[in-house]
């Protein structure tokens, strides 16, 4: 299936929207994600979870290590990975969330709610915010589920014809000093990836391909450390080849190699193993992991994956863009 590779170069893509970030190099040759820091990083030991900090009205910004996002051109029929993926949320007095990304803020009122529930729809369709958490929008807003990350998904046009995309992981994050005293901690958890070709991309239904997959993360909070994997991994093939959206299992695996903890996150490499290189494709150097800590003891991590990659069956190259998450064993 051609679209299986797209999917899973995604996943892998965690390193080339690294690259576009800013920050130092490694050895590998994956380029640091920078956390919140200042009045940006809002701390679960001050504002309690994620859904509380908003009610108080705090606005939740998820940081280059915990986002990811592209920006596409119609006109050009290209997508590339955003340079700064950064972007704000609050909430607003008329019942729905302020989204602020790339230098705009878009305004969700509480008639802009969609159908089912699960997000915001501007009436044009312009604009868009959606829910990864609970069975809809308000309950991933209820500060009674005790979540301390929560994460949204969207999109946005903009009059010079171009469109973005992406995912924000926002919350209250660990405080660095609580942190290093924490005992070695296992998490588990997803990964989710959207990709598609860089050039020739014209349409959400027929390029748009997706991976996910099982997260296992081990961070040793003394050594200073976090490694992990991606397994157990599927994808599916674009809405009009997939009209079932059916997921396929494909073989294959990611390693999340072991990534230094700076404050209280990390940026690591992306490493994939011989069925995931021969089913799927191959993943770019500096394709990358990064992640935050949330919670007042850790107890929730995760941010984004950004790709890049060439697929096994036609060669061609691909970008994406993803989110993990887990939660503390």
């Amino acid at each position: 299936m051609k679209n299986i590779p797209c999917i899973s170069a995604m996943l892998l893509g965690t390193t080339l929207v690294a690259a576009c970030g800013g920050g130092g190099s490694s050895g590998n040759g994956v380029v640091s994600r920078s956390g919140n820091t200042g009045a940006d990083k809002i701390l679960a030991v001050d504002a309690g979870n994620a859904a509380e900090a908003l009610e108080d009205g705090a606005t939740l910004k998820a940081s280059q290590r915990a986002s990811s996002g592209w920006k596409r051109s119609y006109d050009a029929a290209t997508a590339e990975l955003s340079a700064d993926s950064t972007a704000t949320v609050r909430r607003n007095d008329q019942g729905g969330l302020d989204l602020t990304v790339g230098g705009q803020t878009i305004r969700f009122v509480a008639a802009d709610l969609s159908e089912d529930g699960y997000g915001f729809e501007l009436p044009d369709g312009s604009a868009s915010i959606w829910s990864w958490d609970g069975e809809s929008m308000a309950e991933a807003l209820d500060p009674s589920a005790g979540r301390f990350s929560l994460v949204f998904d969207y999109h946005s046009e903009n009059d010079d014809n171009t469109g973005r995309s992406g995912f924000l992981v926002v919350g209250t994050e660990t405080a660095d000093a609580d942190l290093q005293a924490l005992p070695t901690a296992t998490y588990d958890g997803y990964a989710r990836i959207r990709v598609a070709p860089t050039t020739g991309f014209d349409d959400w239904n027929t390029d748009m391909s997706e991976a996910r997959g099982d997260v296992t993360m081990v961070a040793d909070f003394g050594a200073g450390n976090v490694s992990g994997a991606v397994t157990n991994m599927a994808g599916r093939a674009p809405r009009d080849e997939n009209p079932t959206r059916t997921w396929v299992p494909f073989d294959g695996s990611l390693t999340m190699e072991e990534a230094a903890i700076t404050g209280n996150g990390f940026t690591g490499a992306i490493r994939a193993d011989a069925d995931f290189t021969d089913n799927v494709g191959t993943i770019d150097a500096g394709s990358s992991y990064s992640g935050t800590f949330f919670g007042p003891n850790g107890e929730e991590v995760g941010g984004g994956i950004n790709m890049s990659g060439t697929s096994a069956e036609d060669g061609l190259d691909y970008i994406g863009y993803g989110h993990w998450r887990a939660w503390q064993q």
